[in-house]
């Protein structure tokens, strides 16, 4: 089904987010790609985004405080927070009687759809099409059931076309494999004229076959045929193959719009100390290391990473958050500002503020984020370090560390910036990509491991990867500066031959959003049907 483009017909998107800056900040993006889109007439688009924690994380509401007081078509909505005890049991705790991100995860994909559903029901405008988040595709069944809501209804992957491809390929893998896809050794896990994914590299959601996790995505993977097209933030010459796989009708009938990169632009309000120290030092002679917001290095973490960042020689700005623990493992959070003390839920005292609204009676116009006169600058002056050791401050005379938030984007665009090491989440990657920045990958959680894989593939090629101990957990410093000093030496043949590639994709990378010849644009176009395009 595609949008009718009638100049009699009043459009209202509806775009449903997962939570999370990685989801957020490509869906707004999208919703100002849509609304400026010379093809598309469109007056009205609401945004909505499930709550799993009490409160937003400071980069979150600078980034949706900043879209709201662009006066632009846009309504944002924070749905009610989910009531994490009503769907928990003792059995899902970890030893310390928290519920883990994986849990949190699979229970948003069960329960915010219905409230999202809630929502556009007792809207007095209601949406002529939806556009709901990739991991969030459960809401596609519920909709098809309400009554008088016929509309198109795509999604939004803020992700790889790899990535699609395994969802749509997973229902089949269940059935044909047996155990755990980890349990069958080096053997690759294929799918349909796309690359083999190495069992280490999996998708996290489908480490575990007994957990709820890879139940909620099997339901996701199986409501991805209900889609009328997938937008994938992605573009032709960063996946072909992946992308002619998926056009084959080997893997799904659905359309698939490869309508990448999706990234907000460059801002001047943005810039701040960090800006104006790269401004004074040479081109691509600074290292960036950012792990993601809702990532925390235990300490003896931090202690490598930064006699990594003294072996390489090179400047650096770093950002991140305080040592989550003296030793042990590291800690991954599904947003900033959550720590595993807040984190704690046991199912008879889950946080008091997230009492859930009754879905009947969810009222959408209360729900809407209003417009500040309060200026937001971006970062702020970063906090003072604390309980870091000893070679965390022996190297401070040597770049910058931020402990609150970074514009990233504005850092990556610099060219003083020779190199990322990065996490590899996908919104990341786009933005280093957009910016010609070659990329060291240090893969955490979700997809990134298979991320990771991808830039390192002959046909992609603009990463190397962090070998990180099996026995410690831990990357040693050794193998940064190594890895820091291959990417930015403009002696070393393998760096010089990623840098010359991620500058080729980083120059198409720019014409895809032309209005003339774009493929992105193009594949934009497509929702609607008044021009010939299906």
């Amino acid at each position: 089904m595609a949008l009718s483009n009638s100049h009699h017909h009043h459009h209202h998107v509806a775009l449903f987010s997962s939570p999370g800056m990685g989801h957020i900040i490509p869906i707004l993006e999208l919703a100002k790609h849509l609304l400026t889109h010379q093809k598309i007439t469109i007056t009205k688009i609401t945004l909505f985004i499930p709550s799993i924690n009490s409160s937003s994380s400071k980069a979150e509401k600078d980034v949706l405080q900043s879209t709201i007081n662009q006066n632009i078509s846009i309504d944002i909505i924070h749905l009610p927070p989910i009531d994490i005890s009503n769907h928990i049991s003792n059995n899902v705790l970890d030893p310390n009687n928290i519920v883990t991100l994986e849990t949190k995860i699979a229970i948003t994909m069960h329960e915010a759809p219905k409230l999202f559903v809630s929502a556009i029901s007792n809207m007095k405008f209601k949406p002529t099409m939806i556009i709901t988040d990739y991991f969030l595709s459960q809401t596609l069944p519920l909709v098809k059931k309400m009554n008088n809501m016929e509309v198109p209804m795509y999604l939004f992957a803020p992700t790889s076309a790899w990535l699609v491809a395994l969802g749509f390929h997973s229902p089949k893998l269940d059935k044909e494999v047996e155990g755990e896809y980890h349990s069958h050794g080096e053997t690759p896990i294929l799918i349909p004229g796309c690359k083999g994914i190495h069992p280490s590299d999996l998708f996290q959601m489908m480490e575990d076959r007994t957990h709820r996790l890879y139940l909620e995505y099997l339901l996701m993977c199986e409501a991805l045929t209900l889609a009328d097209g997938i937008f994938v933030n992605t573009f032709e010459e960063l996946e072909p193959k992946t992308l002619e796989a998926l056009r084959s009708g080997k893997i799904t009938k659905v359309p698939i719009f490869p309508i990448g990169p999706v990234i907000r632009e460059t801002n001047e309000q943005n810039r701040n100390h960090v800006v104006d120290w790269l401004d004074i030092q040479e081109e691509e002679s600074v290292i960036y290391v950012s792990l993601g917001s809702g990532y925390s290095m235990s300490h003896e973490q931090i202690k490598e990473m930064a006699m990594g960042l003294e072996l390489s020689g090179k400047k650096f700005v770093w950002s991140l958050r305080p040592p989550s623990t003296k030793t042990g493992n590291n800690n991954y959070y599904l947003t900033a500002g959550e720590d595993a003390e807040t984190n704690k839920k046991c199912h008879s005292s889950v946080q008091e503020a997230s009492t859930q609204m009754d879905i009947e009676k969810i009222n959408v116009d209360d729900l809407i984020l209003k417009s500040k006169s309060s200026k937001t600058n971006g970062a702020t002056k970063s906090q003072e370090p604390s309980d870091f050791p000893e070679e965390f401050y022996r190297i401070q005379s040597n770049g910058i560390v931020v402990m609150d938030w970074a514009p990233q984007l504005e850092i990556l665009n610099h060219a003083s910036i020779g190199g990322f090491v990065s996490h590899c989440g996908w919104n990341s990657i786009i933005e280093s990509v957009s910016c010609g920045v070659p990329i060291i990958g240090w893969p955490l959680f979700a997809e990134q491991r298979m991320n990771a894989s991808m830039l390192q593939d002959e046909e992609v090629g603009i990463a190397i990867r962090l070998n990180v101990s099996m026995s410690t957990k831990i990357v040693g410093s050794e193998e940064i500066g190594k890895a820091i000093r291959k990417i930015m030496d403009k002696g070393d043949i393998e760096g010089c031959a990623i840098r010359k590639r991620i500058m080729e994709l980083k120059h198409i990378a720019q014409k895809a959003w032309s209005h003339h010849h774009g493929s992105s644009y193009f594949a934009l176009s497509r929702i609607i049907n008044s021009n010939g395009v299906s």
